[in-house]
């Protein structure tokens, strides 16, 4: 499962873009292993304001669970006195969970909460202007991939302004033994579930959770083998791309093809936002990419950082002088990079198709 979780100022409605064309994941990986995915369930759910206070179990615009079969759900309130000391604004949550993929969002407007304290420590009170959470899951052809947005506007705690980082379950500790989780983000067996702002404070009585979005999908992967290989050539190539998971530089070496009627060629491959090395030891496959006659498939076994596994390479001959060339591998660990050479994304090297003689 790969999982992006940040922080960052507010952009169109996620589930808009959701209702208007639901994604199909990573195109080029769609391609890469000539596969179809299906989705046999779904999770969701959103919440502008949930939890415990004053006693009792609290809730503002909550959906509610999505079934497994999908569907949508939406709430709303205006501004609401949740609990003594506790109120918030306008509020909004939806979930649409149908097709490859799962979305949910919430958001809440002017937090207040004001609580705890008592003979040695003053009370606490937190603000913030406008708080949201947001979580789409699909499914591409490698397994669920995950977006995870949270934003969290002029919070301050006892007139203090937060600098929100962005990271993942940002902690701010109270002066009574509370604290405050921001942009706090968990995977689990319903989905994936991002709290834009958590606040527990045990003297004041309160649990709750301000923009909470949970969103899931489970999906079933079937490859399909590709074609047999063409009569006779080879690929070879060299060079380096930022498509990894890091976004950091990788690079590789490559070669394949059937020479005496065995499978021929090597693979190195070395991920320097990792330290990841990946070295061929067998090539088992090699294939024309039924979509692209420019392209092949190649398979290797391999080691990665010394264990066994396998690997597979999309690499593409484009033309000269190599910009434009394609290379993409997917390792039996789940780890997938790719990106062309320097034509559309940072990259150099070059791949060439090399006719028998």
């Amino acid at each position: 499962m790969k999982i992006t979780l940040v922080s960052r100022p507010a952009t169109a409605s996620l589930l808009a873009g959701l209702l208007c064309c639901l994604p199909t994941g990573n195109q080029q990986a769609q391609i890469f292993l000539g596969s179809t995915t299906a989705t046999t369930g779904f999770a969701g759910e959103a919440a502008a304001v949930s939890g415990f206070a004053g006693g009792s179990a609290v809730a503002v615009a909550d959906t509610g669970v999505i079934v497994s079969s999908g569907g949508e759900a939406e709430a709303s309130a205006m501004e609401t006195a949740v609990a003594s000391g506790l109120a918030v604004g306008a509020s909004h949550a939806a979930v649409v969970a149908g097709g490859s993929a799962s979305a949910a969002e919430a958001s809440v407007a002017n937090v207040s909460f004001v609580g705890g304290g008592g003979f040695f420590f003053a009370a606490t009170t937190i603000a913030a202007e406008f708080v949201s959470a947001q979580v789409n899951t699909v499914c591409a052809t490698f397994g669920a991939t995950v977006m995870a947005v949270s934003e969290v506007t002029g919070l301050t705690i006892n007139g203090q302004a937060v600098a929100v980082t962005g990271a993942a379950n940002q902690i701010v500790f109270l002066a009574d033994g509370g604290y405050v989780i921001i942009n706090e983000q968990a995977a689990g067996f319903a989905g994936t579930t991002v709290n834009a702002l958590h606040v527990v404070d045990m003297f004041a009585g309160v649990n709750v959770v301000f923009a909470s979005v949970t969103a899931g999908v489970t999906c079933t992967t079937v490859t399909t083998p590709p074609p047999p290989p063409p009569p006779c050539d080879f690929l070879t190539g060299g060079g380096w791309i930022v498509g990894t998971p890091s976004g950091a530089k990788a690079n590789f070496g490559v070669a394949g093809g059937i020479k005496n009627g065995a499978f021929w060629g090597h693979l190195n491959y070395i991920d320097h936002g990792n330290g990841m090395h990946v070295k061929a030891t067998a090539v088992t496959g090699y294939a024309v990419d039924p979509n692209d006659s420019t392209c092949r498939i190649i398979d290797y076994n391999v080691t990665i950082d010394g264990q066994p596994g396998t690997a597979r390479v999309r690499a593409c001959d484009k033309g000269e002088p190599g910009r434009n060339d394609i290379f993409q591998i997917q390792l039996s660990t789940g780890y997938f990079a790719g990106g062309d050479l320097g034509g559309s994304h940072p990259g150099g090297g070059n791949i060439q198709l090399h006719q028998c003689h």
